[in-house]
């Protein structure tokens, strides 16, 4: 019956996913002046961190000091020449590089939800890929350190070989709150997936 038809077209146009999907231009406001502030601040943290940690190695500033002599096992830094440098670089560069790849992400989520598109599939997908680059992240950075705390004592004068992982409970809590950022972000998905269906089907 062509009456039948178009009350039940209009009742399924009228569920929630409709209702969000008639109230993201809406969000083009303050919203959108926010997102966009937060995509200029992800872009920035994603290229200054490779950056800093560069500079924080090869000039070796005062604030990493403790931090040397703590993984070494040393007395002084008068051991610590470039090559050595270079290394511990070379090991702490893949914990950035990922963090880098994960504010691009968010970047890329925050830029859809300035345009008043947060539940588009790029936008989700980038939101995504950022829940589990942090997640990532949590496994990552133990274990640089402890990689980090054998080549520096291996490479600082004296016994050497000494060994540090630290896993605690901020390790764990980044991890559970990178592991709920996934879930949502998959329920997302999963339900503009069936948006998607709904919307060819009717």
């Amino acid at each position: 019956i062509p009456g039948a038809k178009r009350i039940k077209s209009d009742f399924i146009l009228e569920g929630p996913m409709s209702e969000l999907s008639r109230s993201a231009p809406e969000q083009t406001g303050k919203g959108s002046g926010l997102a966009t502030f937060l995509a200029w601040v992800c872009l920035a943290g994603a290229a200054l961190a490779p950056l800093f940690q560069t500079v924080s190695w090869l000039l070796t500033p005062a604030f990493i000091e403790s931090l040397i002599l703590n993984a070494s096992g040393a007395q002084d830094l008068s051991w610590l020449e470039l090559p050595i440098r270079l290394g511990a670089l070379a090991i702490c560069l893949p914990v950035v590089l990922v963090t880098s790849y994960a504010l691009l992400n968010l970047r890329s989520f925050f830029r859809h939800t300035s345009h008043g598109r947060p539940f588009s599939r790029r936008a989700l997908s980038g939101f995504k890929v950022f829940a589990w680059s942090i997640a990532a992240l949590a496994v990552l950075a133990p274990l640089q350190g402890a990689a980090l705390s054998a080549f520096l004592s291996w490479c600082a004068p004296g016994e050497g070989g000494q060994l540090q992982l630290e896993l605690g409970s901020d390790d764990l809590t980044t991890l559970f709150v990178a592991l709920v950022f996934v879930s949502v972000a998959h329920l997302l998905d999963r339900a503009c997936a069936q948006q998607d269906e709904l919307d060819t089907f009717i």
